[in-house]
């Protein structure tokens, strides 16, 4: 079952990052990254005084957020997202998925999971296993990590690429990606609406 899911989210993911590389203006695509995250597509920007005004203002709209810059600052996040979205699933609800992820297709995706996912207890925070968590990027907009999860109160795992992003409630999921190779980086660089 889990298969099915990670497979659904996969193709929703990749429907976003063709949406996401859809020319427009170079304005929308301006990131920062961290210096020790991992060697990202760096997009091309204006002159220097346009990208620090661009910087100036991302900084200014998201004051409160923090850089993740350790394993296990990125772990908690993940746990309480993956947490929302068993939770959200297990119960059928759908404003508790909302608060987890950043796309209506994510929406959607558990939507299709209400009834069809199997659990064997209901979702507990504690018996969330997430194990080889690497941070592929981390920057003020978009977390991307590598991690393989399983859950005591679910059968089977799964391991890939989730890519978060920080909208007006916190970190978000925006796409799952089964293998490192993938283009997950074009959710990082989409525009984003903060909320699904």
């Amino acid at each position: 079952m889990i298969r099915r899911l990670v497979a659904g989210l996969i193709v929703v993911g990749l429907a976003v990052g063709i949406w996401a590389l859809w020319p427009r203006d170079d304005s929308e695509t301006a990131t920062t990254t961290l210096p020790a995250a991992v060697d990202s597509t760096t997009s091309t920007s204006a002159p220097s005084t346009t990208s620090t005004t661009t910087v100036e203002s991302t900084t200014t709209s998201t004051s409160d957020v923090h850089v993740v810059t350790t394993v296990e600052e990125a772990e908690t996040i993940l746990r309480e997202l993956w947490f929302g979205w068993f939770e959200g699933i297990y119960n059928q609800d759908e404003d508790r998925i909302k608060e987890v992820v950043g796309t209506h297709a994510m929406v959607d995706a558990a939507r299709r999971q209400f009834g069809a996912m199997e659990f064997l207890a209901s979702p507990a925070s504690d018996q969330i296993t997430l194990s080889n968590l690497e941070i592929l990027r981390s920057d003020q907009t978009c977390l991307a990590t590598w991690i393989a999860l399983s859950a005591t109160f679910r059968p089977g795992s799964a391991q890939g690429v989730q890519v978060l992003r920080y909208g007006n409630s916190g970190w978000v999921f925006v796409g799952f990606w089964a293998n490192r190779e993938d283009l997950w980086e074009a959710d990082c660089e989409s525009q984003f609406e903060s909320s699904p």
